[in-house]
């Protein structure tokens, strides 16, 4: 794996985290917040990776 996608996993898994602290802290607007970007970051970082290995 290259450096930018271990970066990428990353964040989204704490952003994931962030997302469940806040739903456990009843802030329900910031935990689908979290949720929704961490799934977009992840599904393009998916989508880039792939699309540079098919080359």
């Amino acid at each position: 794996m290259k450096q930018t996608t271990v970066i990428t996993i990353i964040i989204s898994l704490l952003l994931m985290f962030l997302s469940l602290v806040s739903w456990i802290l009843k802030s329900t607007d910031l935990s689908l917040i979290a949720a929704n970007l961490a799934t977009i970051v992840l599904l393009i970082a998916f989508i880039w990776d792939n699309r540079n290995n098919s080359n």
